[in-house]
């Protein structure tokens, strides 16, 4: 029969299996287990570093010595708590322990150093004369919520004003401050007659900033950075009340003065940020002005403002530099009718690297990379000082104005060795005035240059003085009493102890115990 055509259609062909997986080329297998096995080691190589890592940090912390003092933080560091087995169930002993390893770390402020410059690597880019805000700060002015402060406040060391001492804000009354401040630059007596300011290019000039998580603000100015606290001002309503209360009692045969030091910020705050501070001059002024007329009151703000373009404030540092406190010196010697010798009878000295609070309280790495000069001055003229205790018992004598070791962040502490002495000077002076300086630390670098000026000078500190203040002028037949302390101190809570002092002990005798 006949053969039937049909189209072709192929077969579907059906998919091979995959191959074995030991059915695979060799050469493919042979590279996947050299890969498996590279993973693995570099694996044990990472785990072994990590864990050597781990064991040499751990023992580093065992066997190095611990630190005691932060030069940094300026304060001591935390102690092993001793053993009770009521603070052990309590658990206060072993929280002690915990904080004191965490406190004590060896190389704690270099590691702090260390960590601060690599926050800094992954920081944002500054422009070439840019502001750095830490912190929450507020426009001077800016209406706030009543359980805000007036001002932002700095976290700062014990044994400085800016200690949380001088950095405790006042009452928010600074609009009230720059109404009346206005009406009292006149006030008679309460500026020095003829001294007006210079054209100041560091508050008239603007730059950039931005805002950050921290406490102050850092600024570059003529290529260097400065850190900066804020002013926010305050009545000073506590001090004048008790240098009223001290005049009363111890009427004109003692001259009282009152010169308070500016922060840095009145000279070198940019225009462009000066709504965040108020002026300390008018606030100066104001606090004045509530003086008994028998108090003489000196503002120097403006003869500061004529040497901003020397080296008067510390960059790295809330002090001032030995050059400002000699113009402030000098401004009281004028005032108070002394001999004052000119700075070219003093003997420089210069510690250099100096890094100081200011880094400690912003943590900046600008701060920390751009260290300055502390320039100090040694008076020519002869003269011995004697140190006491707080109590005004005798510690020892044969000793001059400056602490020997002292330098990096210390370098303030060169002068008095810190605030914890009252320090008694006699000179080669013999004009039968005995000075009081009543002060908080910046009042320290002041003191040298009066070794010319006064018979005899005695130093004690408005925070830490245990003896009646009163007491101690009569017994020590004080002629002139200098209060002299920041701008925070004027108008914060450290003036609230200047009636402890008037109050404290009242009626005692005091007597020198020097051999």
């Amino acid at each position: 029969g006949e053969e039937t055509l049909r189209p072709y259609a192929p077969q579907a062909q059906q998919p091979a299996d995959p191959p074995a997986p030991d059915e695979r080329p060799r050469a493919r297998r042979k590279k996947m287990d050299k890969r498996d096995l590279l993973e693995k080691r570099l694996s044990l190589v990472v785990l072994f570093i990590l864990t050597f890592s781990f064991g040499l940090t751990t023992l580093l912390m065992v066997i190095l010595p611990r630190s005691t003092v932060s030069k940094i933080e300026k304060r001591e560091l935390a102690v092993l708590p001793q053993f009770s087995l009521e603070s052990y169930f309590s658990g206060e002993f072993t929280a002690g322990v915990a904080n004191f390893y965490d406190d004590t770390v060896p190389m704690r402020d270099s590691l702090k150093n260390l960590g601060n410059n690599f926050k800094a690597v992954f920081g944002l880019p500054k422009s070439e004369d840019s502001v750095e805000f830490v912190g929450t700060v507020n426009k001077v002015g800016q209406k706030k919520e009543p359980s805000q402060p007036d001002a932002p406040s700095a976290p700062i060391s014990s044994q400085q004003e800016s200690s949380a001492s001088s950095v405790s804000q006042a009452e928010p009354d600074v609009q009230q401050t720059q109404a009346l401040a206005k009406a009292l630059a006149g006030a008679a007596g309460r500026r020095m007659d003829g001294v007006e300011p210079s054209v100041n290019k560091f508050t008239e000039q603007e730059a950039e900033g931005n805002m950050t998580e921290n406490g102050l603000i850092v600024i570059k100015q003529d290529g260097h950075f400065r850190g900066l606290e804020l002013f926010g001002g305050g009545s000073g309503d506590n001090y004048a009340q008790s240098l009223n209360s001290l005049y009363d009692q111890v009427g004109d045969r003692v001259s009282i003065w009152s010169m308070p030091a500016p922060l840095a910020c009145e000279f070198y705050l940019p225009s462009n940020f000066q709504e965040y501070s108020t002026s300390q001059s008018d606030c100066f002024d104001k606090v004045h002005s509530k003086l008994n007329k028998g108090i003489h009151a000196i503002n120097i703000c403006p003869v500061l403002s004529k040497h901003v373009d020397e080296p008067i404030y510390c960059r790295t540092d809330h002090h001032w530099q030995p050059l400002g406190a000699y113009y402030a010196a000098k401004t009281f010697a004028e005032a108070a009718d002394v001999p004052f010798p000119d700075i070219n009878t003093y003997t420089p000295g210069k510690m250099e690297g100096f890094v100081g609070s200011m880094y400690a309280y912003t943590g900046s790495s600008d701060l920390l990379n751009d260290p300055e000069d502390f320039v100090y001055y040694t008076p020519g003229a002869e003269y011995t000082s004697a140190y006491y205790d707080t109590s005004y018992e005798f510690q020892w004598d044969d000793d001059n104005l400056f602490a020997e070791g002292a330098s990096g962040s210390d370098a303030y502490s060169y002068y008095l060795g810190g605030d914890n002495y009252i320090v008694k000077t006699d000179t080669q002076v013999e004009n039968g005035r005995r000075l009081l300086i009543v002060k908080d630390s910046y009042g320290n670098a002041t003191v040298p240059f009066f070794t010319g000026s006064f018979e005899q000078i005695y130093v004690v500190d408005m925070r830490y003085l245990q003896r009646n203040l009163i007491s101690f002028i009569n017994d020590m037949e004080i002629t002139d009493v200098l209060f002299t302390m920041s701008a925070y101190s004027l108008v914060g809570s450290q003036a609230d102890n200047l009636e402890n002092l008037l109050t404290q002990n009242a009626g005692e005798t005091i007597v020198d115990k020097q051999p």
